[in-house]
């Protein structure tokens, strides 16, 4: 059945009775210049500076009152054109990381689709990150909303968080 569906719409394709939108260009990897534009086209702020060692675009913004970054990873090319995108922002504790910032990790993690929540008990801070992977190709609209939901997932972070150190 899904072997006739793809060829008709494949004929009707060809026949130009039926046409992608045109918007709907599928990209499979982004380079420094295009994250940054597709950061900002989402409300972010952003610099894109290079990895020293791999020479992959990297990040730096700002959402809100909170700084954040983006590592550009599995990329090839010159300029690098990179498939994964590991967003991430790190806050510092004030203070020794302790068994409480864990469990509040750990029910932030059980309870949003989106962003992982983790303890850096070595430096002493709490984070989130989230990672979008453009492997099998993606609308540049899809990009668009997973990078927009970013700033949601670092404010849903920080109010568990707040609120779960309230509560201790």
């Amino acid at each position: 059945m899904m072997k006739h569906l793809k060829r008709a719409c494949a004929g009707l394709l060809a026949a130009g009775l039926m046409s992608a939108p045109a918007w709907a260009e599928i990209i499979h990897s982004v380079t420094g210049d295009e994250l940054e534009a597709a950061l900002e086209a989402a409300g972010l702020e952003a610099t894109i500076i290079k990895d020293s060692a791999t020479g992959a675009p990297v990040a730096s913004g700002q959402a809100g009152e909170f700084k954040f970054f983006v590592r550009a990873l599995s990329c090839s090319g010159t300029p690098p054109s990179c498939s994964h995108l590991i967003f991430f922002a790190n806050f510092d504790l004030g203070r020794e990381a302790d068994s409480r910032d864990l469990e509040i990790a750990d029910d932030f993690r059980d309870g949003q689709t989106f962003g992982r929540a983790y303890v850096l008990e070595s430096k002493n801070q709490v984070g989130v990150d989230y990672v979008i992977e453009l492997d099998g190709g993606v609308t540049k609209e899809h990009l668009a909303e997973n990078i927009g939901r970013w700033a949601d997932i670092i404010a849903a972070f920080v109010d568990k968080f707040r609120a779960g150190r309230a509560s201790s």
